[in-house]
């Protein structure tokens, strides 16, 4: 199975978990992040493009930027 594959259907595990109230809110963030870290470590593994980078930046600056401004509104 491609990184890929594994990586949504570890999404969909969470996102089932979470539908059927088997997992808090809070587990489910967990979850989440814990899967944006293994997205990040199959990312930065990959070879992408240059045009693809630029495209993946704004978003990536954006979601950064909005977390950090969250965490300084919960004083951390």
């Amino acid at each position: 199975m491609k990184g890929s594959e594994i990586l949504m259907q570890e999404l969909k595990e969470l996102e089932e978990k979470r539908k059927n109230r088997e997992i808090s809110a809070r587990e489910f963030y967990l979850g989440l992040l814990e899967l944006l870290g293994h997205l990040k470590e199959k990312l930065v593994q990959e070879n992408i493009s240059e045009d693809q980078i630029r495209k993946q930046i704004p978003l990536l600056l954006t979601f950064i930027k909005a977390q950090i401004k969250n965490l300084e509104n919960r004083g951390g």
